[in-house]
């Protein structure tokens, strides 16, 4: 062995022990951007003028921002700057274009969401239903369930008003659960 002290890894703590990324401390580095220069600025008013009465490009860039492209992200497929596209959003065309692609993004991303839950949902049920799954995570998978499905206010503990009817008698079932458990082992 030598005499150099080891210096901890980024994801060791001084034990050696591995430690969450989630624990570790966030570095926000400042972002500087740099002005324009006079080259930049007369390169970007030059395309403003030569694309502003394009109306086949600017045709594009609706077609891309309605089926739910940024205005980032249109300009780079269009090799524009995106501050010509965002030049154009105030034409009534461009705007509600922006605005439709917007909303077509949330729909997207709540269909992800949707879906993202329901896996979710499948495997804390299959959590539940699992008798070689330790009683405390079952407990836990069953107060999730609760908690997310609005049989139970999550602040107050109390039942909300629901169409369904639960079996409330919590502590017996879990003295059944504990008592199956110490008989397993």
């Amino acid at each position: 062995m030598s005499d150099e002290t080891k210096k901890p890894d980024n994801n060791q703590g001084t034990t050696g022990d591995i430690v969450a990324p989630g624990s570790q401390p966030l570095l926000v580095l400042p972002r500087v951007v740099p002005q324009a220069t006079e080259d930049e600025v007369i390169e970007m008013l030059a395309e403003a003028a030569r694309y502003q009465t394009d109306e086949e490009t600017k045709s594009l860039a609706i077609r891309l921002l309605e089926a739910g492209y940024t205005v980032q992200t249109t300009a780079r497929k269009l090799d524009i700057r995106a501050a010509t596209v965002w030049g154009w959003s105030a034409e009534p065309p461009v705007k509600a274009a922006v605005a439709s692609g917007k909303e077509r993004r949330r729909v997207a991303l709540g269909e992800g969401f949707e879906n993202a839950a329901e896996g979710a949902l499948r495997a804390l049920t299959t959590i539940l239903g699992d008798a070689q799954v330790s009683p405390r995570d079952r407990i836990k998978a069953a107060e999730a369930v609760l908690d997310r499905s609005g049989l139970v206010d999550a602040d107050t503990g109390t039942p909300a008003q629901a169409m369904v009817a639960i079996d409330v008698d919590f502590d017996e079932r879990l003295a059944r659960i504990v008592a199956s458990s110490g008989t397993k082992s």
